[in-house]
C-alpha cells in the first residue's frame, strides 16, 4: 500500500498487488505449456486437466488480483473505497463523520497486516485488502491516515 497524494483536503492510498498478479501469470503460463506438452503428446486427458488448470487460474486472477483506492476527502466530507479487478470496477462511498474516532485499523496475523476502516453503522472492520501484507507500508499508510484525520498514530 502506498500514498498517492496527501494535502489537507484529501488523502489517497493505493494498493497495486504485483507480486500476487504476477504469481498469477506465472501460474497461468506453466499451466498453457503444459496443454502445449500435452497436445504435443496426444494425451487428450492430461490435455483437458491441464486446460481446466490454466482455466482455474485466470479465474482465481480475475477475482483475487483487485486493484484498491482509499479516498479521504475532506471537502466532500466523504470516505470512497475503489476497487478494480478483472470483474470490473466498485465504488463505495460513506461519510467521513461516520469514520469511527479510531477509524483506521490495522488488522494483523501473526507478523502480517492489512489495513481496515471502522465505521459508526458497521458492525464489522471493513477490509481494504482480501489478504495480509508484511512489510512497514501497510503501517505506514494507517499512520498517515490517523494523523490525516486528526487522530493520534
Amino acid at each position: 500500500m502506498r500514498i498517492l497524494t496527501q494535502s489537507d483536503d484529501q488523502l489517497i492510498l493505493e494498493e497495486k498487488p504485483w507480486f500476487w498478479a504476477l504469481c498469477f501469470v506465472f501460474m497461468t503460463l506453466s499451466c498453457a505449456a503444459w496443454v502445449i506438452d500435452a497436445l504435443s503428446k496426444g494425451n487428450l486427458l492430461m490435455t483437458g486437466a491441464a486446460v481446466a488448470s490454466a482455466l482455474g487460474c485466470l479465474t482465481l486472477t480475475a477475482f483475487a488480483v483487485e486493484r484498491v483506492w482509499l479516498i479521504l476527502d475532506r471537502r466532500a466530507g466523504t470516505v470512497e473505497l475503489r476497487r478494480r479487478n478483472w470483474r470490473g470496477f466498485r465504488s463505495e462511498t460513506f461519510p467521513l463523520s461516520d469514520l469511527d474516532p479510531d477509524g483506521v485499523l490495522l488488522q494483523s496475523n501473526d507478523d502480517m497486516w492489512r489495513n481496515a476502516l471502522q465505521f459508526s453503522s458497521r458492525e464489522k472492520p471493513v477490509p481494504l485488502t482480501g489478504y495480509y501484507q508484511t512489510g512497514t507500508s501497510t503501517r505506514r499508510c494507517a499512520e498517515t491516515a490517523r494523523k490525516w484525520l486528526g487522530q493520534v498514530a
